[in-house]
């Protein structure tokens, strides 16, 4: 089976335990043998066990586990471990983007951490594919204890939009289940979208389709709790061009197209579309179209919809353009209500303002220019076929001055213990 990430928004499938560790109980007694073992300074991984023992387990008790334990993995799948380093670079980039972030944001500052941290974050190398849904699991929180996060090994800092959807949405994400189960949100929230949840099918629903109906994500229209942490976690990593399209989708209503070969070349496929639109092409009309993987001959595409003849053209407005159906359920404002119940959840709860907290973590991935706003760039776009505009990533910017990127100046506190375990 294929894995489609152009079409399908990839899970961040969750197993989170109903039980919660009250926050007394975290702060005293350790979970682990708090026996302190000297760590091997001629090991190669001596740098990074030393940091990762520096930064989490002393200041937070919580233990950065990248040599992957079986014991702690899904035994169902064939899993791999993460290189050394990537390793390194994952452990560098929570410390910055999450913990430090939280950490400055938070009115406890490092108690804050030390109460709600998960104490193991347990990283493994490959994907985790749910061959029988077509959906990968990105990450998994046990008990309000435990993350576990996959794909280490594709871990790309140049990459602000892989950095963010496959590990630090996740990561939030999972955090967001741990603060909600030992604060629960308000029940009104899951009011907002009572009767659009769809446990079983919302992985073949794009998330323009899902914007529209309300939700952040695909994901988010699973259930109520997704719902809350997808809120949070995308509000979070999503930069300000991503979130003004997102709100401008749900503006708009969306449809669901079964494509027949109109062609006549004997296959169905995107063309198909094309011709069924008889030459008229945009990719705001085209949507998402859905490539046949059950061999049944069905193929879908989701569109956003527009004012059509009675053959189904597009009827076009005196500027030329299609004239979209506005949303009828007020999508753009159940996203907004959404995103103000968690900013006050967060305010109220753990004492941290969410807009601040996204404002550092925006400031540390993207550029700045001397007037203080994010720096853009043009760039052609595969998926949409056309010139889009996206903000410039501060991780691997290189400064003139001192030669050096943001990802090497992290990665420098590593090579100090290199330093400590070649005397």
């Amino acid at each position: 089976m294929k894995f489609k990430t152009s079409i399908l928004v990839i899970a961040a499938v969750v197993a989170t335990a109903l039980q919660v560790t009250s926050c007394s109980e975290k702060l005293e007694d350790s979970i682990f043998d708090t026996h302190e073992y000297p760590l091997d300074r001629s090991a190669y991984t001596f740098p990074l066990d030393t940091f990762v023992k520096v930064n989490f387990l002393e200041p937070y008790n919580m233990r950065f586990i990248y040599q992957m334990e079986y014991i702690g993995s899904d035994k169902e799948k064939n899993l791999t471990p993460a290189s050394y380093e990537n390793s390194c670079k994952l452990a560098v980039l929570t410390k910055y983007l999450w913990y430090e972030s939280y950490k400055n944001q938070a009115n406890e500052h490092d108690v804050f951490l030390k109460k709600y941290s998960p104490r193991i974050i347990h990283v493994i190398g490959s994907r985790n594919l749910n061959t029988s849904s077509g959906t990968e699991t990105l990450g998994v929180t046990e008990g309000g204890t435990k993350v576990t996060l996959y794909r280490v090994n594709l871990l790309n800092p140049a990459d602000i939009n892989n950095l963010n959807e496959y590990f630090f949405e996740t990561m939030h994400h999972e955090f967001g289940h741990i603060l909600d189960n030992t604060k629960l949100h308000p029940t009104p929230f899951n009011l907002l979208s009572n009767g659009l949840y769809n446990s079983a099918g919302w992985n073949d629903t794009p998330d323009s389709v899902a914007a529209s109906q309300g939700f952040f994500s695909n994901y988010a229209s699973s259930s109520y709790t997704e719902d809350w942490v997808e809120t949070l976690a995308r509000y979070l990593t999503r930069d300000s061009i991503t979130l003004e399209k997102m709100f401008n989708t749900a503006e708009y209503e969306w449809e669901t197209v079964d494509l027949t070969d109109k062609d006549k070349d004997g296959t169905v496929d995107a063309k198909d579309y094309t011709t069924m639109l008889k030459g008229y092409v945009d990719i705001d009309t085209i949507g998402y179209f859905k490539e046949d993987e059950s061999g049944k001959g069905e193929h879908k595409v989701y569109r956003r919809a527009c004012t059509r003849d009675n053959n189904d053209n597009v009827v076009l407005g005196e500027d030329g353009l299609p004239q979209w159906k506005k949303n009828a359920i007020g999508a753009k404002q159940v996203l907004m209500s959404k995103l103000q119940f968690v900013r006050e959840y967060m305010q109220e709860q753990y004492g941290i303002n969410i807009d601040l907290l996204r404002a550092e973590i925006q400031e540390k991935q993207y550029r700045k220019g001397p007037d203080g706003k994010f720096l853009e760039e043009t760039y052609f776009s595969d998926l949409t076929k056309r010139n889009e505009v996206r903000l410039l990533n501060a991780l691997v910017y290189v400064d003139p001055a001192t030669g050096k990127s943001t990802m090497d100046v992290l990665l420098e506190e590593l090579e100090k213990y290199k330093e400590v375990r070649n005397k």
